[in-house]
């Protein structure tokens, strides 16, 4: 989503579960006008599908030969990653008790066979306004303002759910402590104004080299920077961090009086069992992280240290 605006009906994706060809191709020709329309034939395509492109809505057929859509419904909102996308079923049949099981699994409407294209344009249109209006309040709650990064409440309130997921799946948490050289020279120098330009810039640097979904950068405070990268290890986490602090370094954004007159940053970063983490709390992980940093900035800045 765009961290400015709710993005438009024309940019919203909306995946298409039926085993049948031609009623995934007639729901497609009445929706692919409004929305990005993908389809797939099974229920496990399903959920492979919305575990890695996580689209904003799904039109799910109830009966089908491999994974019940039932059983789908049910398993992605069992993910956290999925649990919000809602689930719209396309049947031929719909007694009571089909009925009640619908809204048992998480769905959040139903539309009947044969199914009318004006009725389903606007149930899609409905649900997909609701999901867009929470994640623009998510994104005004749990993101910061200058940077567009996730800020501490996002830390707060949503990292822990996250580690919990992990150690669960048996993994590993690593976290990178960042902070840029000699920034109060930098403003002193050039400004508060250019100060928040030059925060904005590493911002992008940062965000446009952590990429996988679940991973989160965070601004933790003036000009320090939190990655929290779960299901990473130690060797991971040490290859990101260092790249870090080269990506940076090759932006050469100017710094008069920065280390050879450009802009860096100093990175720490430190990895534990998630299970540790749950155990401990996060903010230990955090303080190995930020001890880390501080070798790094005594070592000479513009390096990671882990």
């Amino acid at each position: 989503m765009n961290r400015k605006e709710i993005k438009p009906y024309s940019q919203c994706k909306v995946l298409i579960v039926d085993d049948e060809p031609m009623s995934r191709l007639l729901l497609q020709s009445i929706l692919e006008s409004e929305f990005q329309c993908t389809t797939v034939e099974s229920g496990s395509d399903a959920i492979s599908h919305c575990g890695e492109a996580l689209p904003d809505l799904v039109l799910l057929d109830m009966n089908m030969p491999d994974i019940s859509g039932l059983e789908v419904c049910a398993a992605l909102k069992s993910a956290p990653e999925t649990k919000d996308i809602p689930v719209i079923f396309v049947t031929s049949t719909m007694d009571i008790k089909s009925e009640n099981a619908c809204w048992e699994v998480g769905a959040s409407d139903f539309v009947m066979k044969p199914v009318n294209a004006s009725t389903l344009i606007h149930r899609v249109k409905t649900h997909l306004q609701n999901k867009l209006r929470t994640e623009y309040l998510e994104m005004m709650t749990f993101h910061d303002q200058l940077t567009s990064l996730y800020n501490r409440m996002y830390l707060t309130k949503e990292i822990p759910l996250l580690i919990k997921q992990v150690a669960r799946d048996k993994g590993s948490v690593g976290a990178i402590m960042i902070d840029i050289d000699y920034f109060k020279l930098f403003n002193d120098t050039y400004g508060h104004l250019e100060g928040d330009l030059c925060l904005q810039k590493v911002a992008e640097i940062v965000s446009n080299n952590v990429k996988r979904p679940k991973d989160a950068v965070i601004r933790f405070g003036g000009e320090e920077f939190l990655i929290i990268l779960p299901y990473s290890d130690y060797k991971g986490t040490k290859l990101v961090a260092n790249q870090l602090v080269g990506e940076v370094a090759k932006a050469k954004i100017p710094h008069g009086k920065g280390i050879e007159n450009r802009v860096s940053i100093s990175a720490g970063f430190a990895a534990r069992t998630a299970e540790d983490v749950v155990k401990d709390d996060i903010s230990a992980l955090i303080e190995d992280a930020d001890v880390s940093l501080f070798e790094a900035k005594e070592s000479g800045r513009n390096r990671a240290k882990g």
